[in-house]
């Protein structure tokens, strides 16, 4: 019974011995029934420590399995902005206003800081060792959060589940994506919530992860916000919530303020908050991009749709069953997913920062179906059945479309790689290393892979292809800097809207207009010298040339 209670107080009891004699009891992870008999016997055997450190050597294991792709296939379109953005940071140059990107300082700052400290491998190799840490930790800290409620073999599937969700292939690609870093110190919150006693200095040290991780990745804004009320929330204490609120606070500003003078110092905060904010409020306009990989997300995610609705259902029956990383994880996946929604769009790299807290709520919901299959009622015992064979083909059908998911894109990426090095050859052969370049496309990889320095601060056409955002004053703006240093390489990939080659699916509204003026430029100083791959996916580079 004592066992029964700790699995909803989160805070399970053991039982330590003396030849056999219970002398104390004291909360620590969770043992099931077998582990405390053996314990009474004598204490834990050999083949039970064994497992004790396999399994969660094995989650790391599996973690590197799945990451491993990255370092043979190189990063991916984003992760290749993020490691050139730290190594321009490494090199003194302040982002946004030294290279274009909408997202958030933080992965920027991790990769500059992780090439300093291994200055002798290459940027991508450290961006990949870094995501495997990260990852790898944030898993470790969930397999400890499972083991609370739940026994060690069931803890580490729950947490294998968790795994392949935050690290196979076609969610994290191979690494290096803000999503990856920022789990780490959002899960360690949650950890905290759950493990750490209530003080001024561990809402404070909360308080600074979860700051942290919203300084890495936009889409840890829903999970902050959760774990921010849960554990400044005092059961209706007003005064102990205030207590709590004013030490999370202290706690998430300092790091935050540090960045933001570095932005003003730097004369890049008016760009940042240009790409920020203005960017992905113009992008967000756009829409038309949820429905377009919603089904492949909901196969994906189905194998928690049983256990997890169950969870959802014993919250609203018996609520006070539900503790405080409960509700908040709850909370987490209901406020992501009306995030989601707010940005009109979705990727399979969002569902990172959604796995840590529809594992947890699975693994409640699974152990409430495994107690109703023993139960003596024929009705229930039916019921639980059904729910667990349904849950079983779901995860079936998760599997299967994971692995297919897998092979599609390890296929596309082994021929994008073989593509991209062909590029990176002919133009390490063909130019100078001082030669500067633009790449239009999302195929930054080309700037780590020839070492070319960009000609401007747009390192892709993703700034670009944003209609509502991308104007002629800004066409007219980058024309003004490219008379004065034009580019010595312009390399067209596969894009929407195209440079020189004709659109195959229409022109996005408004966006050929605004960069006619960009193509009669190219056109009239540049010409094409080499040209790789087919139509689907090509890459064309131009030379500059004065006139023609």
């Amino acid at each position: 019974a004592r066992r029964n209670a700790a699995c909803y107080s989160h805070e399970p009891t053991r039982v330590e011995v003396e030849a056999g004699e219970v002398v104390t009891a004291a909360p620590t992870r969770g043992y099931d029934i077998g582990q405390m008999h053996r314990l009474i016997q004598g204490g834990p055997t050999l083949g039970w420590r064994a497992l004790h450190v396999m399994r969660p050597l094995s989650l790391v294991t599996a973690s590197v399995a799945l990451l491993w792709p990255g370092t043979s296939l190189g990063p991916s379109i984003d992760a290749a902005v993020y490691v050139l953005a730290g190594s321009r940071v490494r090199d003194g140059i302040m982002p946004y206003r030294g290279l274009w990107d909408s997202k958030p300082p933080g992965s920027f700052v991790l990769n500059a800081l992780g090439q300093a400290l291994l200055p002798w491998l290459e940027p991508w190799l450290v961006s990949w060792l870094l995501t495997v840490v990260f990852t790898g930790t944030a898993i470790l800290l969930i397999y400890d959060l499972l083991c609370r409620h739940l026994s060690a073999g069931a803890s580490w599937g729950w947490s294998l589940v968790g795994c392949v969700a935050m690290a196979c292939y076609p969610v994290a690609s191979g690494g290096g994506l803000t999503e990856s870093f920022a789990v780490l110190p959002i899960v360690a919150a949650l950890w905290g919530i759950a493990v750490w006693p209530r003080t001024w200095r561990t809402t404070a040290a909360i308080g600074c992860l979860l700051s942290c991780a919203c300084l890495i990745s936009l889409q840890s804004l829903p999970g902050a916000a959760c774990l921010a009320i849960a554990v400044v929330w005092s059961g209706g204490r007003v005064a102990a919530s205030v207590r709590q609120a004013a030490a999370c606070l202290g706690g998430a500003l300092p790091i935050p303020v540090a960045v933001l003078g570095w932005l003003v110092l730097g004369g890049a905060l008016g760009d940042a908050v240009d790409q920020i904010v203005a960017f992905n409020v113009a992008d967000r306009e756009r829409g038309g991009q949820l429905l377009l990989l919603l089904p492949v997300t909901v196969l994906l995610l189905c194998c928690f749709a049983v256990p997890a609705g169950v969870a959802f259902a014993r919250a609203i029956r018996r609520p006070r069953s539900f503790g405080r990383v409960d509700w908040a994880c709850l909370a987490w996946c209901l406020s992501y997913a009306v995030y989601i929604l707010y940005q009109g769009r979705i990727f399979l790299h969002f569902l990172i920062p959604v796995a840590p807290p529809l594992v947890i709520l699975a693994s409640y919901g699974m152990q409430e179906v495994w107690a109703r299959i023993g139960s003596p009622k024929p009705s229930i015992r039916r019921l639980a059945v059904s729910l667990a064979a349904v849950a079983g083909g779901a995860l079936l059908v998760s599997a299967s479309v994971t692995v297919q998911l897998s092979a599609m894109a390890l296929g596309q990426a082994s021929d994008k790689e073989r593509l991209v090095n062909a590029t990176e050859v002919w133009i390490r052969a063909g130019t100078p290393a001082s030669a500067t370049m633009f790449v239009w496309g999302g195929d930054a990889v080309l700037y780590l892979g020839t070492d070319r320095a960009p000609a401007d601060q747009f390192v892709d056409d993703f700034p670009t292809s944003a209609v509502r955002y991308w104007t002629a004053d800004r066409t007219a703006a980058l024309l003004d800097s490219w008379d004065a240093s034009p580019p010595v390489i312009i390399v067209e990939g596969s894009a929407t809207p195209p440079l020189l080659r004709p659109a195959t699916d229409g022109p996005v509204s408004g966006g050929p207009d605004a960069l006619s003026p960009l193509r009669d430029f190219v056109r009239a100083h540049y010409r094409l010298a080499a040209s790789f791959g087919d139509g689907g996916d090509f890459e064309d580079i131009y030379l500059y040339s004065s006139s023609r």
